[in-house]
């Protein structure tokens, strides 16, 4: 699947993929659950993937 987006969604994605990724770091520091925690790290693997591959498309 492709999606474009222009240079204005491009940026917010980033934001939004940064916030996440900043969330879920503090999410996994605080959770005792270790199966969730598991999920989390998942979780922080894929937005780090989308943000590697966002990034050098966006101009700042």
């Amino acid at each position: 699947m492709q999606v474009h987006l222009d240079e204005e969604e491009q940026q917010a994605l980033l934001e939004i993929l940064e916030e996440v990724l900043h969330n879920l770091s503090e999410e996994i520091y605080k959770t005792e659950n270790f199966d969730y925690r598991e999920q989390l790290k998942r979780r922080q693997a894929v937005v780090k993937s989308l943000l590697e591959r966002l990034r050098p498309t966006v101009r700042t």
